[in-house]
């Protein structure tokens, strides 16, 4: 009795060393930048989509990272819903990103100062992503009228008397640019994902996979690590703030903001 109490006490050692190691696997920050002081991680997989959530915290801040693994064959708008609780006091935090066809693809949401934890699992729904608004079309202009008259008498001195009278419709204006497109967006493309090149947004993180969807996007974009950047020969990296930023495309152009949802 005494050798088998030895064994099993062995084994629920392994065990639990197993599991440190199975939770410590998705501890890893979607932020190379972030330094990550804590890691609860809770996974589900409903239908074509895996879910795993994480706390995360900063310097005393605290953050839910919810990471999604689409199996769907097209992008996909998820919406995942945690419930978290600080003390006594709980609330379920909702985290919205696209993810592309066979993609993996995660987002933060900032929680506050001080401790949370987890309650439950996650659920998640999915939506397919708005499609991008066509650019609009201007009114076509219309060729001008002109109406000719002449008018010819002859007399024995030969006077020859003409009168011409010309008709001319003004074209119809052009249509200018559309308010809260190109105007507001600093010069960046028509979209329905929020990317601007105003500084006033906020710096767009790895994945961002809906950026596909608006820009010309590097071979290797889905491995970027940085922020969201658009290179000198028009292609978009995920290589923000990394050494060599766009090095194969000629090297970096501007940053690439999105407005706060």
């Amino acid at each position: 009795m005494r050798i088998f109490a030895l064994i099993a006490g062995g084994a629920v050692a392994v065990l639990a060393a197993f599991g440190m190691l199975a939770e410590s696997s998705g501890s890893a920050s979607p932020d190379p930048g972030v330094r990550v002081a804590s890691v609860r991680t809770t996974t589900s997989a409903p239908g074509k989509a895996t879910v795993r959530t994480s706390l995360l915290k900063v310097g005393g801040k605290s953050y839910l990272s919810a990471r999604v693994t689409s199996a769907y064959g097209t992008a996909r708008r998820f919406t995942v819903k945690q419930r978290v609780c600080a003390a006594s006091t709980c609330r379920t935090v909702p985290v919205a990103l696209t993810v592309g066809a066979g993609m993996t693809g995660w987002q933060e949401r900032y929680l506050g100062t001080g401790s949370y934890r987890k309650s439950g699992a996650p659920s998640v729904s999915a939506t397919t992503p708005p499609a991008v608004p066509a650019a609009p079309v201007p009114a076509p202009v219309p060729a001008p009228t002109v109406t000719v008259t002449v008018r010819e008498t002859v007399r024995e001195t030969v006077t020859v008397t003409a009168t011409v009278t010309a008709t001319v419709t003004a074209p119809a204006p052009v249509a200018g640019p559309v308010p809260g497109t190109e105007d507001t967006l600093c010069g960046a493309p028509a979209n329905a994902y929020g990317f601007t090149f105003c500084a006033t947004g906020a710096r767009v993180y790895a994945p961002a996979t809906e950026a596909c969807l608006v820009f010309d996007c590097i071979d290797n974009f889905p491995k970027g690590e940085g922020y969201l950047v658009m290179c000198k020969d028009g292609k978009v990296s995920m290589s923000g703030g990394l050494p060599g930023v766009c090095s194969y495309h000629n090297g970096w152009s501007r940053d690439i903001y999105r407005f706060a949802t």
